[in-house]
């Protein structure tokens, strides 16, 4: 059986618009959360997932979600209705209650999160504001509720706070938007009495700031002969301070001046001391040096003394001993003119006087040659103990 051209066209164009609807079915049960939102699932009637934002895909009819915002939240409430003072005036007044949800999973147990409950979360926190709004004004005078807003706060914190306790929510503030009378006659009269009010404290302070000016004009007229004299005071006493500032300040030049000048004598004698140990050291220096020459000069003709000694000494060795026996013999006649005759004395007449010098030089001629060969071997010795000096100094000097 062929399928008419006309048949396709319908089949396709149905499933197009089946397709397109399934997609857009598929959209629609598509949900995504954020995580400052509590997120609870159910699955016929009981919860399959909890948690903090997210993606959940929700089948028909068997899933359903409530979504717990853990953000701070404000609920307004508006509280007109039977909202009396102690004069019985009617007043009406706007506030804000700000509240945050701690405990997301106590908090679904305890309220609901359906805008279309009667139990609704904002819906109670509202009556119950409202409720505590009208009790607290209903003992306050009609200004007292005008001016001390400050009381209806507290009540009101304190009641929802006590409340929510058990909620898993918190009260964090209350703030009164405004405060309006609604009898419209008393409301112009207050704001009568509140214009001349202000009007005579406008004028009172006036009369005051008058006052205290003309006071204090009094005043500055009789303290100024006083000021003048504590401004001669205070220059005298600026003059006595200068005074002695100076005279300090030159005292400190006196004692650094005096502690330059001693400082500065002591840097010359320290000088001076110096100068003249460098002369001691210098002439020291000059008497050791001239000593050590003179004694070196006179070591020279010492030894240039024993030299010749010596020298004599070894000629005398090798001369021959009739030689020196001659030498004697020349010798005696310097001897005997040193000899003093008045002091001498000759044994013997005078016959026999020549005999008796005679007899005493004879001896002396018979001993001279022991005593020229004493002589020899003396200075033979001489000469051997001056080489024998020689060669320790020679060998001390190499050494």
């Amino acid at each position: 059986m062929a399928v008419k051209p006309g048949t396709i066209g319908l089949i396709v164009a149905a499933v197009c618009v089946f397709a397109f609807l399934f997609l857009i079915f598929l959209i629609t049960r598509y949900r995504k959360f954020k995580t400052n939102e509590y997120v609870i699932r159910f699955r016929n009637g009981r919860v399959k997932s909890a948690g903090k934002g997210g993606r959940v895909f929700l089948m028909p009819v068997i899933d359903e979600i409530v979504v717990i915002p853990t953000t701070t939240q404000q609920t307004f409430l508006e509280a007109k209705e039977k909202v009396v003072s102690r004069e019985f005036q009617d007043v009406s007044v706007g506030a804000f209650v700000f509240w945050k949800v701690i405990k997301p999973d106590v908090a679904f147990s305890a309220v609901s999160w359906q805008e279309h409950e009667p139990d609704y979360i904002e819906t109670i926190i509202k009556n119950a504001a409202e409720s505590i709004i009208r009790t607290t004004c209903a003992n306050m005078p009609l200004e007292a509720i005008i001016r001390e807003r400050g009381t209806i706060i507290s009540a009101v914190s304190k009641e929802l706070h006590d409340l929510c306790a058990d909620w898993g929510i918190v009260v964090i503030s209350v703030e009164i938007r405004d405060v309006e009378v609604l009898n419209k006659n008393l409301k112009n009269n207050m704001e009568a009495s509140k214009q001349i009010e202000e009007e005579e404290t406008a004028r009172l302070r006036r009369a005051e700031m008058e006052e205290v000016t003309r006071l204090r004009d009094l005043e500055v007229s009789r303290k100024t002969g006083k000021q003048e004299q504590s401004v001669q005071l205070e220059i005298q006493r600026e003059a006595k301070t200068r005074e002695i500032e100076v005279q300090r300040l030159e005292m400190n030049r006196t004692e650094i001046e005096a502690e330059t000048k001693r400082k500065k004598v002591t840097i010359e004698a320290d000088a001076e001391f110096e100068r003249m140990k460098r002369i001691a050291d210098g002439e020291r220096a000059q008497l050791i040096a001239k000593a050590q020459g003179e004694a070196a000069a006179v070591k020279e003709r010492l030894v240039a003394e024993a030299d010749g000694i010596l020298e004599q000494v070894k000629s005398l060795a090798q001369a021959d001993p009739k030689f020196f026996q001659l030498k004697i013999v020349e010798m005696l006649p310097e001897i005997y003119s040193r000899l003093d005759v008045d002091k001498m004395y000759i044994m013997g007449d005078g016959q026999e006087a020549f005999g008796s010098l005679a007899k005493s030089i004879v001896p002396f001629l018979t001993v001279l040659p022991e005593i020229t060969g004493k002589s020899i071997d003396f200075s033979k010795a001489l000469s051997d103990e001056a080489t024998k000096t020689k060669k320790k100094k020679k060998s001390s000097s190499k050494k």
